[in-house]
């Protein structure tokens, strides 16, 4: 089943932790082929819409499975990928001047959204193991023209822009957790988990008793 398209894959199959595969979206043809190292740039040909998918299982009963959410995002993804395509960059045309004052020259002249066709392209989609409304969120890691090392990275949910950011806010949790609410809850569950690992761990002097 490994390096599928995730299209194909149905809800509660167990897929293990993480998941790589791939999937073919038509909205991004003639965006950059950004499928090099880091969301580099790996052909001076554009991108054909087939982009490398990632999705983190969902854990239930100690297996992690594609979820009914994860099946229902990524059907939402291939149905409308042209309305998200368009929500997201607009996202960043709206960022745009934040964008500016950070690049300063290094930031292309972006007018509309066509503009960005010859300045980035996805390099990874992270489909991730919380939901909102029976659909998972959606990371899309860009690479881009502006900024080599740490690309761009949109959280969506459905066609909704979730953040902006470098390349890593396409795979936070708290992205997610923050937007649907589960943020305390999540941070509780992460300081016992820690607190527990803390109780658990010996002393140095410990370890030749």
């Amino acid at each position: 089943m490994e390096n599928q398209e995730i299209t194909e894959i149905q809800p509660n199959i167990i897929i293990g932790e993480d998941y790589d595969g791939w999937i073919n979206l038509s909205a991004w043809k003639s965006f950059e082929s950004r499928n090099g190292f880091y969301g580099s740039k790996d052909s001076d040909k554009k991108s054909d819409g087939i982009i490398k998918a990632h999705i983190i299982g969902e854990s239930v009963d100690y297996v992690h499975i594609l979820s009914q959410s994860q099946f229902n995002a990524i059907k939402f993804l291939k149905e409308n990928s042209e309305k998200i395509r368009d929500s997201l960059l607009n996202g960043l045309l709206e960022d745009y001047p934040n964008a500016k004052d950070i690049y300063e020259d290094l930031m292309p002249e972006i007018k509309t959204i066509s503009d960005y066709k010859d300045n980035l392209g996805v390099a990874f989609i992270h489909v991730m193991d919380s939901d909102k409304d029976n659909h998972a969120y959606i990371g899309f890691e860009l690479g881009c023209s502006w900024d080599d090392e740490h690309g761009v990275g949109v959280m969506m949910h459905k066609d909704r822009v979730v953040k902006i950011g470098l390349a890593d806010e396409s795979f936070n949790h708290w992205n997610c957790y923050h937007d649907n609410g589960t943020a305390k809850y999540e941070q509780g569950k992460w300081e016992s988990t820690q607190e527990l690992k803390h109780q658990n761990r010996k002393n140095w002097w410990e370890f030749w008793r």
